[in-house]
């Protein structure tokens, strides 16, 4: 049986007979290309159902990159390496034995235990004492107040109180400035007039409040300006987009001072974190989907100021010129535009063990021993920040403990990743991770250099991801103007809420002093040094969390 020039029988091709007019084969032999394109349509293959795992993992799969008992090849995983240490392989190691969850949960002292034990509740949480009580007295029925022994009247010997939350919803109310209008009767003249208090907006309607408001609701709560178009309306309040887009762009203008004032801070910080997201800007000169592609930059001080810069492109132009001036550790992804900017020798490069515990785990269903046992290894290294954290390691001491702890972990995560290197194929999935991380190596290592240094860039990601929620609801800014209005309006809600500031509270304080504010004194009004002075007994600002 025969078909395609092959026989199924011999499971070899067919020799066919040249005609005799052919060209004959040069008499040299060709070296067999088999086992090259072999490995190539095998590195191809891994590659697409790489790719495939990681689409059906998007739509249909968890996000969370935590490992499971049930994950594919974890309890495989670690059997495989508690018999290889019974066998005396000197590359297996306890800490690999078990995942960090495990590891840190053995190491767990006693105090530990008692005070997570302490921090349970039980019962319905109590409701917060500084909100207004209504007290409703409830009496039983008049019949029921005498005794049917005696007729005698019965009196209270105590009460069972029950709590319920209620809610009176937003009221607008119109403030009105009458200006009373003084002049002599003898004369005529003379005539002296109140002035107007300072004002956010010179001749406008919307005061402070609703103004805080507005921009609360919008960057805080992710709320289009048409939905709260339709909230102004239900309460009779009618209101074009246009003049609500002014509105926001006012603010974004009045408050851009305080944006500079954190920039400064952020460029005079030890460390800086970065990340960037891309933003969809209208655009009608471009054809034909009049829109195109801008990018968000986030960068976080030592003291948790957050600033947002637009740029046009996602070009190196846009951190390169926002960090011009500074000096000292940038921690980001491996993003080759950042290249340019170590290149100088002044800020230096800390990479992000997220992002590369990230590859790995998204090769986990297709080299689940390998892939598993890296992944256990990284958990080693968070185990160690984690151990820090709970048992409250100084900043003095944090360093000791990481060069202690750390650094044999990281050595032995080194060894394994350079017996894998050679083992696996360089454009595999698994192999293109390894490349990563040994190519990052050294920023990789950095943050066991500095007690402030961090292990990974998740507090970046935790920040721009305040914006990609937004973007979900508003889709897209309408201007270039309305991008870099956004950036500004959003530094300063994310500044309120890393600094546990209640975005609205700060808007409305802050836009009724502005007019007034002297401009040496602008720094009062960052959301840290608001707080601080609203509440003396808030200490000093400290540093990030390492």
């Amino acid at each position: 049986m025969e078909d395609f020039g092959y026989s199924f029988r011999e499971r070899r091709p067919l020799k066919h007979q040249p005609h005799k007019h052919a060209p004959q084969p040069p008499a040299t032999r060709r070296p067999d290309p088999l086992p090259t394109d072999v490995q190539d349509l095998q590195a191809m293959v891994v590659a697409l159902q790489h790719e495939v795992a990681q689409l059906k993992r998007m739509l249909f799969g968890r996000r969370s990159e935590r490992l499971l008992p049930d994950d594919p090849g974890q309890g495989f995983l670690f059997g495989r390496i508690e018999a290889q240490m019974q066998q005396g392989d000197p590359s297996a190691s306890p800490d690999d034995a078990a995942s960090p969850e495990q590891d840190a949960s053995h190491e767990e002292d006693e105090e530990l235990a008692l005070r997570r034990r302490a921090s349970r509740h039980r019962g319905r949480r109590p409701l917060p004492a500084h909100l207004m009580r209504c007290v409703h007295d409830v009496h039983p029925p008049q019949e029921e107040q005498t005794c049917p022994c005696c007729g005698m009247a019965k009196s209270i010997f105590g009460a069972d109180v029950t709590e319920e939350l209620e809610m009176i919803p937003p009221r607008f109310f119109v403030k009105r400035y009458v200006r009373h209008k003084y002049a002599c009767p003898h004369c005529q003249g003379s005539v002296s007039q109140g002035a107007l208090p300072p004002r956010p907006i010179d001749k406008g309607i919307p005061g402070p409040g609703f103004l805080a408001d507005l921009i609360a609701s919008k960057y805080a709560e992710h709320l289009p300006l048409y939905r709260l178009q339709e909230r102004y309306r239900r309460a009779g309040i009618d209101l074009s987009l246009s003049t609500l887009c002014d509105w926001v762009a006012h603010v974004a203008g009045m408050t851009a001072p305080i944006v500079e004032a954190m920039k400064r801070h952020v460029l005079a910080s030890r460390k800086v974190h970065t990340d960037d997201t891309p933003i969809t800007v209208l655009d009608p000169s471009a054809v034909p989907v009049h829109s195109r592609r801008g990018y968000m930059w986030v960068y976080i001080g030592e003291y948790d100021d957050v600033v947002f810069d637009y740029t046009n492109s996602r070009k190196r132009d846009g951190p390169a010129s926002f960090l011009k001036e500074y000096r000292g550790y940038l921690q980001a992804d491996a993003f080759s535009g950042y290249d340019g900017i170590y290149a100088g020798g002044l800020i230096w490069e800390v990479a992000c063990w997220a992002h590369t515990r990230r590859k790995f785990y998204d090769t986990l269903e297709h080299y689940p021993i390998e892939a598993g046992r890296v992944l256990a290894l990284i958990g080693g290294l968070y185990a160690v920040e984690s151990r820090a954290k709970k048992l409250r390691v100084s900043e003095d001491k944090l360093l000791a403990w990481r060069q202690r702890f750390s650094r044999r972990r990281l050595e032995r995560l080194r060894r394994y990743l350079d017996e894998l290197s050679v083992q696996v194929l360089p454009r595999s999935p698994l192999g293109k991770a390894i490349s990563y991380t040994l190519k990052n190596w050294k920023a990789l290592n950095r943050y066991t250099e500095a007690a402030w240094l961090s292990i990974d860039n998740n507090l970046s990601e935790r920040q721009i991801k305040q914006l990609v929620m937004g973007r979900k609801a508003w889709l897209f800014a309408g201007s270039e103007d309305g991008a870099r209005n956004t950036a500004t309006l959003l530094s300063l809600i994310v500044s309120c809420k890393l600094a546990a500031v209640d975005p609205f509270a700060w808007l409305k304080d802050v836009l009724a002093r502005m007019p007034t504010h002297p401009v040496d004194r602008i720094g009062e009004l960052i959301p840290r040094e608001w707080k601080k002075r609203r509440d003396p007994q808030i200490s000093p600002a400290t540093p990030a969390a390492a």
